[in-house]
């Protein structure tokens, strides 16, 4: 029964529909779904429809449909709208209702539904095409967009100025260049060259498909360049590694007049970090502060990578501590800055207190925090960090996973990360999962092993790649696998894998290892690249374990040039000098350092014990149990000579009396962290040092006797690789 008024006139139908609708769109913003199904259904069975409604009643539930669409917030509510503008039969005749439907099913993320629609309209306008293209293209389905601004122009329908912007947008995604040019051309053919809508879409493709010369130039012949043109070029500088380019840039439009956004200043910020220009860098935070960026968590976290990739992590820490709001990224950032410059240890603080404050690591933080345990070598933080990304059943993708392996091998638990690598599906294995294996094995020292791996993986039909090549020309280089290395770079020839500088570092630290210093150089002089520090190091390396002091003057002499303030250089070279006794020219080279202001790193070895790391420098009496240890090596000394052991003076390089000699290798640092693990680690477990520095001849030596004497195994990880000792020998074989 229709709705009476008391005292009045019933209401006539149309009377009551119009008051209905009003009622609807003037008081309800946000419809209740039940109240918005009866709504539709009450239209969809009325008499009203597009023959017998009258006009006005007509563009009454046209404007009722139109804002029920405008606040529709869900999918099930758009699909009542849908089915009750295809009953009255609407549907057909109001392509600007039937676009808004398909937009909004892009925003639900139903493309099938559009689709469907669109497919049961005949439409030979662009109108209702640019909406199915805008869809796919903001909903991700970048191919499907491509494909029917295919079939667009084979059915002859005319692209417009709102047409491209949507394909391009397609063809950046899916770095189509070919087809970006190609719609290029349409676009000339249609007189919509020059639409500035179409011109900065343009410059976008071009920067994002890595085009971005041809982007420059559709952007110098631009009559009027807004500030989203400018971006997208400056953008597009940096992503390609044209950080000086992307800067100029940047000062061109302010000298236009144009102020950067926050979008500009991260992209700016982007190519200060490539570039590592620490001063750039505070220009554009007082830049960032002054605008008032900062509430822009994007800014922020933009301004925090930036400084911790110019190695100034206390402006990076302060910007982070001031931030207001962070973000999952703001972590990130902050950590993978510790982790880069060689902070682990607080990075780890960090991922330590991010958890106090309840932010949920992701896989991104658990990568970096793996990666941090590695670089310090911390096994028992390995596990720890290992069990908590278990419990917290975080994602283990497949980076993940190779960076647990790689952990689990560079903290000396080779046993592990082999375990873990059998144990992997061949949908969790990459050739990246295969090249931390590899490079596990050698280094290690396990070269046959590696070699093994490296045959299985061809057999299984993963193709290496460079870091799979480095991986094992270092391992050859560990073990004296000179053969097996020569044959490996020709099987990068023969594999379409081109050598870079690094392999050549490679080869010419195996050759200079094996003894084969004139074919070392010989490499070097056949080299398609100019040399660089990696490559005269490896030989300089090898000349000091050799001995030959005129080929090294001339390895020094080109990484003198190449790296005049890199002091690691000046002392390998001196330590040449004091080997052979020429202690004048040692004299020289220590007053060259001098004068550059240059200092050796100080040796430095760490051993953890109940989830503390004590660390112990040379000579080193700051640790609380220094008279305990310093008793203890004493003893050790004793013992060992009883057994044959006779300390190699020849590792001291000081001008010095014998019997001093002695005693500075007495407390290297290596051999306080071993005495120390003696003393306070259960018998039945491993004793485990890393050392910052190469562990010295006589150590090693040392080492030896003691797994010997007290039956204890010693693995010590040093700068280049493991050394595992056990029963009087070690892993490398004494090939290092």
């Amino acid at each position: 029964m229709r709705p009476q008024r008391l005292g009045c006139l019933p209401l006539s139908t149309s009377t009551w529909r119009r008051r209905r609708i009003r009622y609807a769109t003037d008081n309800h913003s946000h419809y209740n779904p039940f109240y918005l199904s009866s709504t539709i259904t009450s239209i969809a069975s009325s008499s009203i429809t597009t023959t017998t409604a009258t006009n006005f009643g007509r563009q009454e539930c046209l404007a009722f449909y139109d804002r029920l669409l405008q606040s529709c917030c869900c999918l099930d509510s758009l699909k009542q709208i849908h089915a009750s503008l295809s009953t009255t039969g609407f549907i057909r005749e109001t392509p600007h209702l039937s676009a808004q439907i398909i937009i909004k099913y892009s925003l639900f993320d139903d493309p099938g539904s559009a689709r469907f629609l669109f497919d049961g309209i005949s439409e030979t306008k662009s109108f209702l095409w640019n909406s199915m293209i805008r869809a796919y293209a903001n909903g991700g389905h970048f191919t499907e967009a491509l494909e029917l601004y295919s079939l667009m122009r084979k059915m002859g329908i005319g692209p417009n100025n709102y047409t491209f912007p949507f394909v391009l947008k397609s063809c950046a995604s899916k770095s189509l260049s070919l087809e970006g040019r190609l719609i290029h051309v349409d676009a000339i053919k249609t007189g919509f060259e020059s639409d500035l809508f179409f011109e900065a879409a343009l410059v976008g493709m071009y920067a994002k498909c890595g085009e971005t010369d041809d982007g420059r130039r559709v952007f110098d012949t631009m009559s009027n360049r807004d500030l989203v043109c400018w971006t997208a070029m400056i953008t597009a500088y940096e992503q390609s590694e044209r950080p000086e380019e992307s800067l100029i840039l940047f000062r061109e439009m302010q000298e236009e007049g144009l102020a950067p956004d926050s979008v500009t200043v991260v992209s700016v910020a982007s190519a200060i970090s490539q570039l590592g220009d620490g001063r750039k860098a505070q220009s554009v935070h007082a830049h960032v502060i002054r605008k008032e960026f900062l509430d822009d968590v994007f800014v922020g976290n933009s301004i925090i990578a930036m400084y911790a990739r110019c190695g100034h992590l206390e402006e990076a820490r302060l910007v982070f501590d001031l931030m207001e709001e962070r973000d999952g990224i703001s972590w990130n950032s902050m950590l993978s800055g510790y982790t880069q410059n060689g902070r682990a240890s607080e990075a780890l603080l960090l991922f330590d207190k991010m958890q106090v404050y309840g932010v949920k690591p992701n896989p991104v933080t658990a990568l970096i925090a793996v990666s941090a345990c590695a670089y310090l070598g911390s096994l028992s933080l390995g596990r720890k960090l290992h069990g908590f990304i278990i419990n917290s059943r975080t994602a283990i993708d497949t980076t993940l996973w190779n960076a647990i392996i790689d952990m689990y091998a560079k903290c000396g638990d080779l046993d592990s990360a082999v375990h873990m690598f059998n144990n992997s599906s061949l949908s969790q294995r990459n050739v990246s999962s295969w090249n931390a294996m590899i490079a596990g094995y050698g280094v290690h020292g396990y070269g046959k092993e590696a070699l093994d791996l490296y045959s299985q993986m061809l057999e299984e039909g993963i193709l290496p790649n460079h870091i799979t090549f480095m991986s094992i020309l270092s391992a050859c280089s560990h073990a004296g696998l000179v053969n097996e290395g020569r044959k490996c770079l020709e099987d990068m020839k023969v594999l379409s894998v081109t050598p870079e500088v690094k392999h050549y570092a490679c080869m010419v630290d195996m050759l200079g290892r094996a003894g084969l210093l004139q074919e070392a150089l010989g490499l070097i002089k056949e080299m398609p690249m100019e040399p660089n520090d990696g490559v005269w190091g490896a030989l300089l390396l090898a000349c000091r374990i050799h001995g030959n002091t005129e080929l090294g003057e001339f390895a020094a002499k080109n990484l003198f040039h190449l790296e005049p303030d890199h002091s690691g250089y000046y002392v390998l070279m001196s330590n040449i000098y004091a080997a052979s006794c020429k202690w004048q020219e040692v004299g020289k080279l220590r007053q060259d350092m001098k004068d550059k202001g240059l200092k050796k790193p100080a040796a430095f070895s760490v051993i953890e014990f109940c989830g503390e790391v004590h660390g112990f420098h040379t000579a080193d009496q700051s640790h609380p149990q220094f008279w305990e240890v310093y008793r203890k090596v004493e003893h050790l000394m004793v013992e060992m000579k009883m057994v044959g052991y006779v300390s190699d003076l020849s590792c001291v390089l000081h001008d010095v009396e014998q019997e001093d000699k002695e005693h500075i290798l007495n407390y290297h640092s290596e051999k306080l962290a071993v005495a120390f693990g003696i003393m306070n680690i259960d018998p039945g477990m491993p004793i485990q040092v890393t050392k910052n520095l190469r562990v010295c001849n006589d150590c090693h030596s040392a080492f030896k006797f003691i797994s010997h004497v007290y039956q204890r195994k010693i693995i010590v990880r040093d700068a280049n690789r493991f050394h595992h000792f056990e029963t009087g020998s070690c892993s490398c074989k004494d090939y290092w």
